[in-house]
């Protein structure tokens, strides 16, 4: 297995780890529910360097928002030095190749985070359709930390002067190889942080020395269900469009790689949230059926809220089932479930006001 540049730290903490995306990963320190706890009243941190950061440079901005529309579902047009976008690849069948955040740091570079399972798809593809039109430069030696909380800025001001300056979904390079982002995998305010190495070392160790929590990827799978954040694997797929993987808020029409007859056609099928309203901790796999019995979908993550104390979950089910009573089979019982239509944890993204 792979493993980051962090992974010594992890074991002087006492990690536990697993294996996730070929990398050898913390999964827990502890209490998986201490480390919700900390993320939701105050402030933890997440070794996420098995993501990859690949930086786009180009002779002019048109030429990166051309190169990118090719292959993103939602057009980049919009996107301003200093904002970021999530957005999601296509391939040639309107299926998902990854899901992305792009941050527009300055009108010729901008920056892509990839998923860990799907780095190396993410740059072929990129080669593949963007590579006439623009550099693709994948980072190496580097470290990349999340840090989330309500307390996340106060640990990060003295570090980063500007912090009061971002808000939820922009971006700064801080210096030629320092990338700070606001936003996070957990409903919470918080900042993503791509450094070099050695550098993310000191920064974890600093950080670890201050009083954040170190969390691993079991809090941090806890952490995006509340916030109903789908996972790449589990609600998303090559096989799957936006509008079936629970991210049709970012799909628009424009073109694409994807043809829109591919794009646009109906949606049998749906993702969505939902919670227990019985006792049960739902499981990925497990069947969603009707009232008569007939199965209808299936849960593509399940979990237990440590925040709301509750079974939950997302699933994907049949469109036309969505309005009738549904439950989720749990050893062969069925327990009754009501669907979410929004995140059951309030937001702490910190948001730009409105001029």
């Amino acid at each position: 297995m792979k493993s980051t540049p962090l992974e010594a730290e992890h074991k002087n903490l006492g990690a536990k780890f697993t294996e996730f995306a070929g990398y050898n990963m913390p999964v827990s320190y502890g209490a998986v529910k201490d480390e919700v706890t900390a993320v939701r009243s105050a402030c933890g941190m997440f070794d996420v360097s098995h993501m990859l950061p690949i930086s786009l440079k180009a002779t002019s901005r048109e030429k990166l928002v051309q190169a990118l529309n090719r292959i993103c579902v939602r057009a980049t047009d919009k996107l301003k030095s200093g904002k970021a976008q999530y957005n999601a690849f296509y391939n040639e069948h309107a299926g998902l190749v990854d899901d992305i955040t792009i941050s527009a740091l300055s009108d010729t570079h901008w920056l892509i985070v990839a998923n860990a399972g799907n780095r190396d798809a993410d740059v072929a593809h990129l080669q593949k359709h963007t590579a006439d039109l623009i550099e693709i430069q994948p980072w190496a030696d580097y470290t990349l930390i999340a840090i989330q909380g309500p307390k996340a800025q106060v640990f990060l001001q003295k570090k980063f002067s500007f912090l009061d300056d971002l808000y939820y979904y922009e971006a700064k390079l801080a210096n030629e190889k320092t990338f700070v982002a606001r936003m996070g995998y957990t409903g919470e305010d918080g900042f993503e942080i791509a450094m070099p190495a050695n550098e993310g070392i000191a920064l974890w160790r600093e950080l670890t020395a201050a009083g954040v929590t170190p969390c691993g990827l079991a809090a941090r799978d806890v952490l995006r269900l509340e916030a109903l954040m789908p996972l790449y694997g589990h609600e998303l797929a090559t096989t799957l469009r936006p509008q079936e993987s629970g991210i049709a808020f970012i799909y628009n029409d424009h073109e694409c790689i994807a043809p829109r007859a591919l794009r646009e056609a109906p949606v049998a099928n749906i993702t969505c949230g939902f919670r227990m309203v019985a006792e049960g901790v739902p499981r990925q796999g497990y069947a969603i059926v009707a009232g008569d019995g007939n199965r209808v979908g299936e849960v593509t993550s399940g979990t237990f809220s440590f925040t709301q104390n509750y079974g939950m979950g997302m699933m994907r089910i049949s469109s036309a089932t969505k309005a009738q009573e549904l439950y989720v089979e749990i050893r062969q019982e069925k327990k009754p479930i009501e669907i979410l239509e929004k995140a059951p944890i309030r937001s702490g993204a910190r948001k730009r006001p409105k001029a």
